[in-house]
């Protein structure tokens, strides 16, 4: 009985794990003194900062660099097919992975945008008014249908009398290690699909 006791705390504990949810919270702004932005995951008492992370020298990007004109076709035309095979094959499973992940998978707590503009211009500056607005609202609410938002909030201010630009956004997203698994899964499956096709390309020539 004792152990029966301990298998099942076990369990529990395991499950309580899965179902504690974990924030991302993703920053970003910019301004006339430059941009700045970061990425930090809170899970339970834990908190880790994922960006900004330092910078590095990449060696890959340098020998790309050097790589022959030729070389550099051959691997365009092979993405090419890779990825027209890849929509062609398997377009249900991508459109069904993406679903889940913004349908089910991760819930955005909180959006906050904010933006000063201005061209110097009162008259470009309205129209440029008008296109801001209606890209942002209008990003907002596809947002707010297809996905879960809970909370969100715009500002915009526009400055008819000078010239300046400086932006800002706020996001909150927040999931649970479960439905986190359930989509590495699902997508781990589709990558094993990827794999193949890409196989039978480079089998095919």
């Amino acid at each position: 009985m004792t152990a029966l006791y301990v298998v099942l705390i076990v369990l529990a504990v395991i499950m309580l794990i899965f179902l504690i949810p974990a924030d991302f919270i993703i920053e970003f702004s910019y301004n006339d003194e430059g941009n700045k932005g970061s990425i930090i995951v809170k899970y339970l008492f834990l908190k880790f900062k994922i960006l900004p992370a330092e910078e590095r020298v990449k060696k890959e990007e340098k020998e790309m660099e050097e790589e022959e004109p030729s070389g550099k076709e051959k691997n365009t035309r092979g993405l090419i097919n890779l990825v027209r095979e890849v929509y062609t094959e398997l377009k249900q499973d991508i459109f069904h992975v993406a679903g889940h992940f913004f349908r089910h998978t991760i819930r955005i707590k909180e959006l906050n945008i904010s933006a000063k503009f201005g061209t110097g211009d009162p008259m470009y500056t309205g129209i440029a008014t008008g296109a801001v607005n209606a890209a942002v609202y209008n990003g907002v609410s596809f947002i707010d249908r297809h996905m879960m938002l809970d909370d969100w909030n715009v500002s915009l201010d526009a400055d008819f009398d000078n010239a300046c630009f400086a932006a800002g956004i706020y996001m909150k997203i927040r999931t649970r290690i479960l439905f986190a698994l359930k989509l590495g899964i699902m997508a781990a499956v589709l990558l094993l699909k990827i794999q193949r096709i890409n196989r039978r390309i480079k089998k095919n020539g």
